[in-house]
């Protein structure tokens, strides 16, 4: 948009809004995601007036009019489904999205035909907008689903999640038939990745004696809360918190006039101490403390206006349980890979096995377009791929 003064059209569709705002970026003309109330299209404000043709859209064949007759099952013969998880046997699956009521446009967006739904919105786009239609560069951002059905685990449905790979494919390449015919591969340039994310999988069975307990964050908030009452006086200390973060009550510390590089310091040490805390950071080390990979990793993912105080590390194999919310997450301190596809536009046909950051994609795209690239985009981009 920059680089264009506004003239490129740039769109983000997803079928969830977190999706679609994150690959929206700030400067897109709009971000495109599925209600979960209603089915039809949504976008925000923030990118200004909602499309016309997005509207049309929903108006004539939003999903609300369709959802209850699209009923999923297996795409191939059961017999080709042969990833087994589980001792259950599965012999096929149905689900009728008619049958969820409330929740089912929830679930529907689980589903491999929220992509499905992903592409007919592109398909609108590229009728209604300038989309690769003159000499200036568009740029749209779509995001598929690709994880299990209702984000349970693959070991309650194994032939779900098969299913899913199999319909992604064939989505992808009604998505490739679809540019062919409304643009030209030859003039489109795709980058294929993943988030690298998946619903967590439950805890390790006990008989295998995996190192593993439960942290509760609350727990560990009313306790940190007690000692600093015992050192400081009575108070409420600990203002909340949220997954792994506790969030200090600033006023009362100002109030008693406090030092808060202590508290924090003395919050850390604290909390360090408690099982299944494989070490805890205060805002003020992340931010100002020395560098390691470990810091720089977690620091991705601070921001100084809405972090915690303290992030507390919960250790492998640790279930982190939230009471208010009844949710339970196992964390797992993988390393975490996706397959990175560059295709179109002049790409060589080739394999490279050297690991690439994800960080590499925005400056590549930003070469091979001729333009500047992002202004935190730090990593160098990818200069062999083309022939």
């Amino acid at each position: 948009m920059v680089a264009t003064n506004g003239n490129a059209e740039v769109y983000s569709i997803a079928p969830s809004r977190e999706m679609a705002v994150l690959a929206a970026g700030h400067a897109a003309k709009g971000a495109f995601w599925l209600n979960d109330e209603t089915g039809k299209w949504s976008g925000s404000t923030y990118y200004g007036a909602f499309p016309e043709w997005v509207a049309a859209y929903n108006d004539r064949e939003g999903l609300d009019f369709r959802i209850g007759n699209l009923v999923w099952g297996p795409y191939l013969p059961v017999t080709s489904y042969k990833y087994v998880t589980s001792d259950v046997k599965q012999l096929t699956f149905k689900h009728d999205f008619s049958d969820e009521r409330t929740d089912k446009f929830k679930k529907f967006k689980t589903s491999p035909y929220a992509n499905d739904e992903v592409n007919k919105l592109v398909n609108a786009c590229l009728a209604n907008t300038n989309v690769g239609k003159d000499n200036v560069p568009d740029l749209l951002t779509l995001s598929y689903y690709a994880g299990n059905y209702a984000h349970t685990p693959n070991t309650e449905y194994a032939m779900e999640i098969q299913d899913m790979y199999v319909r992604l494919d064939n989505s992808i390449g009604d998505l490739l038939d679809l540019i062919d015919r409304k643009v030209g591969l030859n003039n489109t340039l795709f980058f294929i990745t993943s988030t690298g994310y998946a619903d967590a999988d439950p805890k390790d069975p006990e008989q295998y004696k995996i190192p593993g307990g439960e942290f509760h964050i609350k727990r560990c908030g009313a306790l940190l809360n007690m000692y600093l009452m015992a050192i400081y006086g009575p108070g409420q200390y600990v203002e909340t918190y949220y997954d792994r973060q506790i969030y200090l009550n600033h006023k009362l510390i100002e109030d008693k006039k406090l030092n808060l590089t202590e508290i924090l310091n003395r919050s850390s040490d604290f909390i360090v101490q408690m099982s299944g805390v494989r070490s805890a950071y205060s805002s003020q080390r992340l931010l100002l403390g020395a560098w390691t990979p470990r810091i720089d990793k977690i620091r991705n993912t601070f921001n100084s206006n809405a972090s915690g105080d303290i992030y507390v590390e919960v250790m492998p194999g640790w279930s982190v349980v939230d009471e208010y919310s009844q949710v339970s997450k196992v964390v797992r301190d993988t390393y975490s890979s996706a397959p990175l596809i560059f295709i179109g536009n002049n790409i060589k046909p080739e394999i490279l096995y050297t690991p690439v950051k994800m960080a590499t994609i925005a400056p590549t795209v930003a070469h091979f377009m001729r333009i500047r690239a992002p202004n935190a985009a730090t990593a160098a981009p990818l200069t062999g791929i083309r022939k």
